[in-house]
């Protein structure tokens, strides 16, 4: 990374890094420490680093100006707000990486949690936990897992590395958690008394997406329908209706739709899973929620079986014609590997993985079979509670998804209004164009201008309808963008033929 090779560079220089150890910050501390498992940083690095950036600044900005002739009153104060700016970049940049992490691992901090409730349940250890989450392939937390692993090869407890990698989170909901983990090892007690399916700070920030996504959207109808708008009119209004090179306004806003939905496509979309690295199946967020949700079913319908006294094996073949779609073809899966090639459940659990698409259904596959190898009644039980427990955050996925949908909803509906917009406005361009022959414009027309005879601006106007209506389709995850970008330009042109048949303008 270049930030980590620039504070090792100015660690090597001896003024800024001598000056450099005089300084202390405990919020630089805490981000350093964080950041140890991905970036290589101490707080002297880091301030070398700012004092190296701010002398060349300071520099740069000074040697520019002189050369500009620029006088003293105007080179000494910028040349000063670059360099105290510079620094102010350098030094606040870990905390900044830290915070950037900090809905991720509240977002992380749930399947976390759910491991570790899964490894307890099946008889497992902290160490083992640790283990499973540390090849979970999460982009932070298991890297810092599998740093804790050779702590703990060390001799490190692993009730300390937990601890310890606890106080520097940002996460407040990681700390929790991680917290509820000791309490438990501890006391004893169980760790699904702490399960939950409240995630406080995920939620905060969905609501804070939310209100995002609402100030995007005045974002997306001035580009979809005010600037088309304020175009036609000031095309009309100049005479210009008629030219053909007003189609090269065409790709300029079709640019900036283009780069807008680059920009908001993510914002469109909610956390809960993450891909399972042992399956080829297509991921997508709502897949994942779906095929958890159904699997917890099918994890209610285990439990009771499995209470009542079934065996694991007799207990899935019971309740395959109660499964729905998506978890069928996983039983399936499980119950053919047992019956008709007669493999141990494990193996066959384990087979069953690669047609799971999220991670949290294939850490549930890994652990049932374990469960059920001490006893089946007790894991019957387990299983239930589990389940139970579970669907509350499937529950809360679902709540947040549906927030998003309706966003989703409104774009949507914005695409359509503002084709029937620009139909409405485009149909009153003959009129405008009059305007403009009267005040002696460009275009000398001795006939009433009609449709026809601003049919560059039409063309134009549709072009950028049915790019604004694909890309937000896009941009929102719609599964048929172009369907909706055809539908834009059939209302925008419906609506512009029935208005200019009301008008009298429809000259064709």
């Amino acid at each position: 990374m270049v930030f980590e090779s620039l504070c090792q560079f100015a660690l090597k220089i001896p003024p800024f890094s001598t000056l450099a150890k005089t300084r202390e910050n405990e919020a630089m501390e805490r981000a350093v420490a964080f950041l140890a498992p991905i970036l290589s940083l101490s707080v002297t690095s880091v301030y070398s680093a700012a004092y190296l950036v701010s002398v060349i600044s300071f520099a740069v900005v000074t040697l520019f100006l002189v050369i500009l002739s620029s006088p003293i009153f105007l080179l000494v104060p910028l040349s000063l707000l670059t360099a105290v700016f510079a620094y102010y970049v350098i030094v606040t940049h870990p905390e900044r990486i830290m915070d950037s992490y900090k809905v991720t691992l509240s977002e992380h901090a749930d399947m976390l949690f759910e491991q570790f409730v899964l490894v307890y349940t099946s008889g497992g250890t902290i160490f083992d936990a640790i283990e499973m989450v540390a090849q979970s392939g999460f982009p932070y937390l298991s890297k810092a897992f599998r740093d804790m692993l050779l702590r703990i090869q060390n001799g490190v407890p692993p009730e300390r590395c937990l601890a310890e990698f606890a106080e520097n989170q940002p996460s407040k909901d990681l700390r929790r958690y991680i917290t509820a983990i000791l309490s438990s090892s501890e006391s004893e007690t169980d760790l699904l008394d702490s399960l939950s399916g409240k995630s406080f700070e995920a939620d905060m920030a969905l609501r804070q997406k939310n209100l995002e996504l609402e100030s995007r959207l005045l974002i997306v109808s001035a580009l979809s329908t005010y600037m088309p708008i304020v175009i036609t009119l000031a095309i009309s209004l100049s005479g210009l209706a008629q030219n053909w090179a007003i189609l090269l306004i065409s790709p300029l806003l079709i640019g900036i739709h283009y780069s807008l939905k680059s920009r908001f496509a993510d914002d469109f979309s909610v956390y809960f899973d993450m891909p399972n690295p042992d399956t080829e199946e297509a991921y997508s967020q709502k897949k994942a929620v779906d095929e958890y949700d159904e699997f917890l079913n099918m994890l209610m319908l285990l439990g009771e079986r499995l209470t009542s006294g079934d065996t694991c094996e007799v207990a899935l073949r019971e309740i395959r014609d109660s499964v729905s779609s998506p978890v069928d073809s996983i039983l399936d899966s499980i119950l053919a590997s047992i019956y008709n090639r007669e493999e141990s459940l494990s193996e066959a659990f384990y087979k069953a993985r690669s047609r799971v698409v999220g991670l949290r259904v294939a850490r549930l596959l890994q652990i049932i079979p374990l469960m059920c190898e001490r006893s089946a009644r007790q894991a019957g039980d387990r299983i239930t509670t589990i389940a139970s427990r579970l669907v509350e955050r499937s529950a809360t996925a679902k709540e947040r998804d549906s927030i998003i949908e309706a966003q989703k909803l409104k774009v949507l509906l914005l695409s359509l209004t503002s084709s029937i917009v620009l139909g409405l406005v485009t149909s009153l361009s003959p009129f405008l164009d009059i305007g403009t022959l009267l005040g002696d414009g460009p275009f000398l027309i001795s006939e009433p201008v009609g449709l026809m005879d601003v049919f560059p601006l039409t063309i134009t106007l549709a072009l950028i309808t049915g790019s604004a209506g694909y890309q937000n389709s896009q941009m929102i995850g719609f599964s048929y963008p172009k369907l909706i970008g055809a539908i834009s330009v059939f209302v925008f042109w419906a609506t512009l033929a029935l208005s200019g048949l009301l008008l009298g303008t429809n000259n064709i």
